[in-house]
């Protein structure tokens, strides 16, 4: 990236693409919770994925009985609840820089610090930075 003044080239644009402001570029916190967000969307999807599996496979199977049903429930219960949290992580992504998506994403970062501990050593930097001046500018939230 060449940077000239107040204004900057976005590596890989093509030719003819207009320089940004600097102020127009967005803090590296929102790129760590981007990240943060896929990474999260992809764990959701495979959990989602292994819900449908658990419903699925008593049907493929043709297994009928209690045991059938209980992994049919507890597929349907691990499927909507993916589904459910897949919505707002997937939401934040592509929200911009609405006041709403900062708050969205501290949320998301504090909810899953709490059902998801074994990401603590990513979310708790990651909301550190989020809660920086210039990410809050950023977003305009002041």
């Amino acid at each position: 990236m060449s940077h000239q003044g107040p204004y900057f080239i976005p590596s890989g644009a093509p030719p003819g693409t207009p320089l940004l402001m600097e102020e127009d570029r967005p803090p590296e916190a929102v790129y760590y919770f981007r990240v943060y967000a896929v990474m999260m969307l992809l764990m959701l999807l495979g959990s989602f994925g292994s819900g449908l599996y658990l419903m699925l496979g008593p049907l493929m199977r043709g297994a009928s009985g209690p045991s059938a049903t209980g992994e049919w429930v507890m597929g349907l219960i691990i499927a909507a609840i993916s589904f459910v949290i897949i919505i707002p992580h997937a939401v934040v992504l592509f929200a911009g820089r609405a006041k709403w998506a900062y708050t969205l994403g501290i949320i998301l970062i504090g909810l899953n610090m709490l059902w998801n501990t074994c990401c603590l050593p990513i979310t708790i930097p990651l909301l550190v930075v989020w809660m920086k001046p210039e990410t809050k500018r950023w977003y305009g939230v002041n």
